[in-house]
């Protein structure tokens, strides 16, 4: 899935995803296009941090259960973000990230990346011993981006070990 170029549009929600002429899909208020496999569903999930509340956007296509495709963003009230740089957002996002599945997951690696003009973070996790001993297959591969307040996590839940986003 090559993801991610961030673009400049209206904010209408209704006619928020679109199919571009290159065949990715756009989202106009979230400022971004991905090569989604087929439309992303939206979904908004309410979310709170002590007093702070805001949404996560979720734009979600899958194909089957194996291969889900997400670009999610979430609009961090300014203060709680503005004095981090974008190295602790990213080191804190992928601890999190892995500490909310550890369970099941153990972080391969992890490593900065440059797309379309924009510094991230890409991590992979892997399912553990535990979890493959129950016959389960997969891998998780993550890439963070940050701009302002705004933080995009692009992710791929999977089998398919040739997929490089």
């Amino acid at each position: 899935m090559t993801i991610f170029v961030f673009i400049s549009c209206g904010k209408n929600e209704s006619d928020d995803i679109y199919k571009t002429k290159g065949g990715e899909y756009a989202s106009k208020t979230g400022n971004f296009v991905a090569d989604f496999p087929i439309e992303p569903n939206y979904t908004a999930i309410d979310n709170q941090i002590g007093l702070d509340k805001f949404q996560i956007h979720l734009y979600r296509s899958t194909l089957g259960p194996q291969k889900i495709f997400n670009v999610e963003y979430n609009d961090y009230p300014e203060h709680m973000i503005k004095s981090m740089s974008n190295e602790q957002v990213y080191r804190q996002s992928v601890t999190n990230y892995a500490n909310k599945i550890a369970e099941s997951f153990n972080l391969q690696y992890q490593e900065p990346i440059e797309q379309h003009g924009l510094n991230g973070q890409k991590f992979q996790l892997e399912l553990n011993k535990n979890a493959k001993s129950k016959g389960l297959d997969g891998f998780i591969l993550v890439r963070l981006f940050r701009q302002g307040n705004r933080v995009y996590v692009v992710t791929y839940v999977g089998v398919n070990a040739e997929f490089n986003p």
